[in-house]
């Protein structure tokens, strides 16, 4: 398997808690990998059609989805696992915490080769040319993280911003990022 590389972008960004500005670094991508492209790619080597790839990779995330619903932990295998998680504010006293103040969330926990591809990650700045390839792509969905923009719409291989989790572009975890309610 080849070494993942990423290439990093520093970008202009508020400090969450005080808003004093300052700069961050955000990972360009090459967009957004399709499911279909996926399963085309799954299915090399193998003789499964797309389309009985695509049918059994559909009825297992049915299955993940039920048993979300059911409040399972869902251990993908060596993808990693799916925990149901919840996020809220703090509050001083234990009276003062409202249901409707909390969100349902959806923690994922890396499994140990897909962890160990990412943290073994070249990092590179990214080029004057990867950051105007960016300006003149899709324009970023600001549901996907502000003005850093999202992966969304960047499947023809411009580069594109990767949401920022701590600052509502991406999947938080609701809970204690050490721990990620593992079992």
């Amino acid at each position: 398997m080849a070494q993942l590389k990423l290439r990093i972008k520093k970008v202009s960004m508020k400090k969450p808690v005080t808003k004093e500005p300052g700069f961050a670094t955000r990972v360009l991508t090459n967009g957004t990998a399709e499911f279909d492209d996926i399963v085309k790619e799954a299915g090399h080597n193998t003789t499964m059609h797309k389309a009985e790839l695509k049918m059994a990779f559909e009825l297992c995330l049915d299955s993940v989805a039920e048993m979300l619903k059911q409040g399972f932990i869902v251990d993908l295998g060596p993808i990693g696992k799916l925990y149901p998680s919840c996020s809220s504010g703090w509050y001083e006293d234990e009276k003062d915490i409202k249901l409707s103040d909390v969100k349902p969330q959806l923690y994922y926990r890396a499994g140990e080769d897909v962890e160990t591809a990412v943290r073994s990650a070249k990092l590179v700045w990214a080029k004057v040319s990867d950051e105007d390839e960016e300006e003149g792509g899709a324009s970023p969905d600001p549901s996907q993280g502000g003005e850093n923009g999202g992966d969304e719409g960047g499947s023809q291989g411009t580069g594109t911003v990767t949401p920022d989790p701590g600052t509502g572009g991406g999947g938080g975890n609701g809970g204690n990022s050490d721990t990620g309610g593992q079992d």
